[in-house]
């Protein structure tokens, strides 16, 4: 069946069941009411039928706005869609958005592949995405809920979150992802305390059992990288990166020589 376009009784339409996105900003939609109010619906909404009613499958944000406005017709476009049809149109829109957060991607994902029984590939196959992503999503999905909170709101990178994700400890995990919040360690530096955790894992199980009766604290290793300036190490939270071409390289040594030979008042 052919897409059909028609207005529809505002009343007569229903939220999407699942929607990708759990929360939208109340200040940017009442701007986008008030721009449709202006202009009108430039571009409809797309439901399916449902229940001798309509489900909106793409255009949540245009359908609030518009019920925002009381439009008592809206238009929309009509398409004849199953659920697993429904899921890949919602995620074509969604996904695409820069402001979803990657816990709503990762709820979604995850609802998708239960709904279809795809596994990591299909699914990645199917929202036209890598399996790593997939497989990241599905792993933020399973993580707790603090970290979930922290992701949501934008203090804490997903590639920390990724990392210390991977810590089996819940102590040491959740003690690890406050101190990233806390101080805004970079998804390299994350990357070391997880490796330097498997690494030293029974000597960290001890340290939380020593905690747990008042000892130590379980504090990750600060990362120290070798300045090549000056030769003198620094919290790797204070380095950053400097692009050199190859051809430019002998100058930058030549420059680094004389900098260290100059006099200390000058250097």
């Amino acid at each position: 069946m052919s897409d059909i376009t028609q207005e529809i009784f505002s009343d007569k339409i229903d939220d999407p069941e699942f929607a990708m996105r759990t929360d939208i900003d109340r200040n940017a939609l009442f701007e986008l009411a008030d721009n449709i109010k202006q202009n009108g619906l430039i571009n409809p909404i797309t439901v399916r039928p449902k229940n001798n009613r309509y489900e909106v499958v793409a255009g949540h944000r245009r359908f609030s706005a518009c019920k925002i406005n009381g439009m008592i017709r809206i238009p929309c476009v009509v398409r004849e869609l199953d659920d697993n049809e429904t899921f890949a149109v919602m995620a074509a829109e969604n996904l695409e958005r820069a402001d979803v957060d990657p816990v709503d991607e990762a709820n979604f994902i995850k609802e998708y592949m239960n709904k279809t029984g795809f596994d990591a590939n299909d699914t990645a196959k199917k929202l036209r995405r890598s399996e790593q992503y997939v497989i990241q999503r599905l792993m933020v999905a399973e993580m707790p809920d603090y970290i979930k909170t922290y992701l949501k709101d934008g203090r804490l990178k997903l590639g920390v979150a990724l990392a210390l994700g991977q810590i089996e400890n819940e102590i040491i995990r959740e003690k690890w992802v406050h101190l990233a919040v806390e101080q805004g360690i970079s998804v390299a530096t994350a990357q070391f305390q997880l490796h330097d955790y498997k690494t030293n894992k029974s000597l960290y199980e001890g340290i939380v059992s020593e905690s747990k009766d008042g000892g130590a604290a379980i504090v990750p290793k600060t990362i120290m990288f070798r300045c090549a300036i000056d030769d003198k190490e620094y919290d790797v939270r204070l380095c950053r990166t400097v692009i050199i071409s190859e051809a430019n390289y002998p100058l930058f040594g030549e420059f680094v020589r004389l900098y260290r030979s100059a006099p200390a008042e000058i250097s």
